[in-house]
């Protein structure tokens, strides 16, 4: 487990923390490493049983407040209801987790075209849109008080096309270059934004991957200790992937293949670890 040693959290980012798509996952070690260090929490999730369990875990627990906030984060306007829920809340930081990746109807990762046109305006609203607007509200208040931070969860597919995940990757990008721009536009008002383009972690993304015993010897990340580094270069850098062996990864895929082979990199992942037996995809393989 990494050690976690840095500033006063509660101090600097307090007194509420928000995580958009809290109650599950990734977002649910960042409700229980911030309540660790004393900050209140407003989980937003779309699973109210999730919410429920999590909301009684984080008062026992750690002895904080708790506003849990049911709402589907694909819905256009969803600012709108996430506006009026919090209010004057002071949020000192904001932290968006939540992602949609393939369509639900599919489940698997597929072809951009396989995905209903309305899924792919979904993806757009969540992994998009309500990234800009939850942004662009939480920040411009943070501005005002000259105090926050901003943390926007992204992907190692934001680096080059990603085929089988194409609307996926393309929204990844858009985070880590948004988060990035802001990191240098709001430094002046002493709110640290951070970019977080995640490589493998033991997530429920992780359910999808067909070869068990393969991703074992992979070895994701610990979702927590992905958390807790992070939270670790919150203020001292634009973007941290977290995990040397990500990095390495990363770094061989952005830097030092040509783009075709990025992309064709990409693909093969996609192809030997999430689409084991999809025989219409023989046309792509090798």
């Amino acid at each position: 487990m990494i050690k976690f040693q840095s500033i006063n959290f509660k101090e600097k980012y307090g007194p509420w923390a928000l995580v958009a798509g809290g109650a599950l996952g990734l977002g649910e070690c960042w409700c229980n490493e911030l309540a660790r260090r004393g900050l209140n929490i407003i989980s937003i999730d779309r699973d109210p049983e999730a919410l429920k369990k999590q909301e009684s875990v984080l008062r026992n627990d750690f002895g904080i407040e708790v506003i849990s906030i049911q709402a589907d984060l694909s819905n256009e306007n969803v600012i709108d209801v996430i506006k009026h829920r919090t209010g004057d809340i002071e949020v000192g930081l904001m932290v968006f987790s939540a992602a949609m990746t393939t369509d639900p109807a599919i489940v698997r990762p597929h072809l951009f075209h396989e995905g209903s046109l309305s899924y792919h305006q979904k993806l757009i609203n969540l992994n998009i849109s309500a990234v800009s607007d939850f942004s662009y509200h939480f920040g411009q208040l943070m501005k005002k008080r000259k105090k926050g931070g901003i943390v926007l969860i992204s992907s190692g597919a934001d680096g080059q096309g990603a085929p089988f995940n194409a609307h996926y990757g393309a929204s990844k990008g858009y985070q880590t270059l948004l988060g990035e721009a802001l990191w240098f536009e709001l430094k002046p008002y002493n709110v640290d934004v951070i970019a977080a383009p995640l490589g493998m972690t033991n997530t429920t993304a992780m359910d999808k991957f067909q070869d068990k015993e393969n991703l074992a010897r992979l070895k994701p990340m610990d979702p927590t200790e992905v958390v807790i580094e992070i939270m670790q270069n919150l203020g001292k850098q634009p973007q941290i992937i977290p995990g040397r062996k990500n990095r390495i990864g990363q770094l061989i895929m952005k830097r030092f293949m040509g783009r075709e082979s990025a992309i064709r990199a990409m693909a093969n992942i996609f192809l030997d670890k999430f689409l084991i037996g999809e025989k219409q995809y023989d046309i792509y393989r090798k």
